[in-house]
């Protein structure tokens, strides 16, 4: 049941709605990207630095956490601290709005609900050793993910009709602030359901009125011990060294992909709250599915079979692109010849406040015509030409135009920042030969693409978190769940540091899909090195750890 409420923070927050609302407050602050110490920060790299840092804290104060917790009965403690904290947070982004700085706002309450989500999450994957035997830990990890799924997108189905209903009206945003404060709401709410009935679990000869600096020195003199004496895991160590890698490929595609979508592809909130609802319900399956795979091909194979699925799925993800407009309806500008004139039947609608877009100003200052053109204006030869060249050429242009008639029949140009446009980027000749060879064949316009791809990623995406989890629960000392998850842990969020900074630092450099390409190297050297774990031999050493700790007592 905390899968079913945490996942609201994980599907309608960093998935869906979180993201693409940062965008759009980022681009009302700065236009399309902002200039800091010399580096250029698009919206999507900023809500990528905000998921590196928030999760370096977790990621660093889980191994102290996670010993004491083995030492003192405090994991549903530590548990409720971190819902707390990131449920509060989430619902504080409604108050961005009223603020002079509400780009700041909402990273800032995202960065506090991210340690919130993060930190719980490494307390509550520890309690699964605890509450099931090995022969069973596939079976609760899959069922618990498969909840997850669920909860996280009846949710997000809410806030997908509420989106629809109120979209292109002044409650939009409203209604937009309201949906992701209720995200904190569920959250909590459904985390005392997990909180009430889940027992502590039980410590042999726990440690009691400990001062903050005895446990602070417990923690260290433990995680010591532990260096120390890892020869005895080699198992673990080459598995977390995996874990570290593939996942840090997964939680980087999944964390940037709403504002990708945004950015990137041009695709509007209501179609990726859409696709991400899909991804849940298909992901509820695929975690039960590959929950069957692995008691066929055990728990190792059927999750290296799942990061060769990940790999291709990313690959095609990069080949998605919009089509470049064809049909007159189609183009943003549409001008048509009659009697001597040409006439404007169709014009983009403008956002007055978004410094980016801000093309009535930008088009009075080439002097074509004014910002109160209306439908049916008339324009000279001359001036219709200098629109279809200004359209073109202008660095900021994000628009297309036709006009049809006259002497600039047929004449066609597209905007350099058109979500059609791509550029001569390493991998940009990947969505151009899918473009051509495949995307216009069948017809398969961005918003279908985008479906096949989170169709894709629902089957997968489901059995790869809940098998990872459950294959180092089988290798983990009972009595040591907190400290030895909590280097999980830290491998997942040492891994959700890693990725991002490599996203930011390639994007910066040369573009979003090569950025994509290099994270996806990574998911390949994890699959990879998985190849090297052996899972018996870790399951060996974690029930010795366990015996001599039993019979030193």
């Amino acid at each position: 049941m905390y899968d079913w409420a945490n996942s609201a923070f994980a599907t309608s927050g960093v998935a869906a709605i979180f993201p693409i609302y940062f965008v759009a407050v980022f681009q009302d602050a700065f236009g399309d990207e902002a200039t800091f110490l010399g580096m250029n920060f698009t919206p999507t790299s900023t809500w990528s630095f905000g998921i590196a840092i928030s999760t370096a804290i977790v990621a660093f104060a889980s191994p102290v956490l996670g010993v004491v917790a083995d030492r003192i009965p405090i994991k549903k403690t530590l548990l409720l601290i971190y819902t707390l904290l990131g449920s509060f947070f989430t619902i504080l982004v409604f108050f961005g709005v009223y603020t002079d700085f509400n780009w700041a706002w909402v990273m800032g309450s995202f960065f506090m609900g991210n340690i919130g989500f993060a930190g719980a999450i490494v307390i509550y994957n520890a309690f699964l050793p605890n509450i099931a035997p090995n022969e069973l830990q596939d079976d609760v990890s899959g069922i618990g993910f498969a909840y997850g799924y669920i909860g996280g997108g009846l949710l997000l189905l809410i806030h997908a009709i509420l989106i629809f209903l109120f979209q292109d009206t002044s409650s939009e945003d409203l209604i937009t602030r309201l949906s992701i404060a209720s995200i904190g709401l569920w959250w909590f709410g459904w985390s005392i359901w997990t909180l009430r009935v889940i027992p502590e679990p039980k410590i042999e000869k726990p440690m009691i009125n400990l001062k903050i600096s005895q446990v602070f020195n417990l923690s260290i003199q433990e995680l010591s011990k532990t260096a120390k004496n890892i020869k005895k895991f080699k198992s673990m160590t080459m598995y977390l060294g995996s874990y570290l890698l593939f996942n840090d490929g997964i939680q980087t595609i999944l964390a940037i992909a709403g504002a990708y979508a945004a950015d990137t592809l041009g695709l509007p909130l209501m179609f990726a709250v859409i696709t991400i609802l899909l991804v849940q319900f298909t992901a509820a399956a695929g975690s039960l599915l590959f929950n069957k795979l692995s008691r066929m091909i055990n728990t190792k194979n059927a999750l290296f079979l799942s990061l060769v699925i990940w790999t291709v799925i990313v690959i095609f993800a990069i080949s998605i692109t919009p089509l470049k407009p064809e049909k007159a309806s189609e183009f943003d500008y549409s001008i048509t010849y009659f009697s001597g004139v040409y006439n404007v039947e169709s014009v983009p609608e403008f956002d007055s406040d978004k410094k980016s877009n801000d093309w009535n100003e930008l088009l009075l200052r080439n002097q074509i015509y004014s910002a109160s053109i209306e439908k049916n204006e008339k324009l000279t030869y001359e001036q219709a030409n200098n629109l279809v060249e200004f359209v073109s050429e202008n660095k900021a242009s994000e628009y297309s135009i036709i006009v049809s008639g006259g002497q600039l029949n047929n004449i066609q140009s597209i905007g350099p920042k058109h979500p059609s446009s791509l550029g001569e980027g390493s991998v940009d000749w990947w969505p151009k030969f899918m473009r051509q060879n495949i995307w216009y064949p069948l017809g398969l316009s961005v918003e279908y693409q985008w479906l096949l791809l989170g169709t894709a990623v629902g089957l997968v995406m489901g059995g790869s978190q809940a098998l990872a989890r459950s294959l180092f629960s089988k290798i983990t000392p009972k009595h040591r769940t907190a400290e030895f998850f909590s280097f999980f842990g830290f491998a997942g969020k040492a891994s959700s540091v890693i990725g991002p900074m490599i996203f930011v630092a390639v994007s910066a450099a040369m573009d979003a899909r090569v950025a994509i390409m290099a994270v996806c190297l990574l998911i390949v050297v994890g699959m990879l090195s998985l190849r090297f774990v052996n899972v018996e031999e870790g399951m060996r050493a974690a029930k010795n750890d366990e015996d001599l700790f039993f019979k030193s007592l």
